[in-house]
């Protein structure tokens, strides 16, 4: 807040008063400009409330209106995920956010190969999946299509479990762009991922578990 401090003589005395101007307009009088973005607590750049940081009932509500679909729009995602037939053999679990998503997939014996690891194609798909659900948390009416993907490994895990980690990066021109970043159960970095996703043609509806 950028205040300065005058005295100024009156029949009391000598007094301080504070002027709180706009640091925009260096302007000192009580009206605001509104130029300036307010903060999260609806203060300006002067220290003080913005009025154009109030919002009315109506805003507000269609505010938690969105919210609530925002939020049922994720829970859809999850659960269209963990009822696809092709995850019964993975058994994951899944937690999707704003542009991202975890998926953590348990290290069962029926997930090892012959040498006793975990398959590159599970890891593969780990991380091929959170970040495109990351991408889907963004795309609210249709499913999202990988466009390509590609993966660095940095070894075998073979016990414990996987977490994969997506993230949305940013959009660039029809596509969106997203990583991912596999662990193992002590946190380790064991791979990650990075690649392009594309909106599809199907409708997010409860004919594909959405719903």
């Amino acid at each position: 807040m950028n205040t300065e401090k005058k005295k100024i003589r009156t029949s009391q005395g000598i007094k301080e008063y504070t002027y709180l101007g706009c640091p925009l307009t260096r302007n000192r009088s009580a009206w605001c400009f509104r130029l300036c973005i307010p903060d999260e607590g609806g203060k300006g750049r002067c220290g003080r409330i913005a009025p154009h940081s109030f919002k009315s009932r109506i805003q507000l509500g269609i505010e938690k209106h969105n919210k609530e679909l925002y939020e049922a729009h994720l829970k859809k995602l999850e659960r269209m995920y963990l009822t696809d037939a092709c995850n019964e053999y993975y058994e994951p679990g899944i937690e999707i956010s704003e542009g991202a998503a975890e998926i953590v997939i348990f290290v069962r014996d029926e997930l090892l190969n012959a040498s006793g690891s975990v398959p590159e194609s599970v890891c593969f798909k780990a991380l091929v999946d959170s970040a495109k659900f990351a991408v889907n948390s963004l795309v609210e009416n249709t499913l999202v299509m990988t466009s390509d993907f590609t993966i660095q490994l940095a070894g075998p895990v073979n016990a414990g479990e996987l977490r994969a980690r997506g993230h949305f990066m940013n959009p660039a021109e029809n596509q969106y762009l997203a990583e991912s970043v596999l662990t193992d159960q002590e946190g380790k970095e064991i791979g990650r991922g990075h690649g392009s996703f594309v909106a599809g043609k199907i409708p997010l509806s409860s004919e594909i578990g959405y719903g």
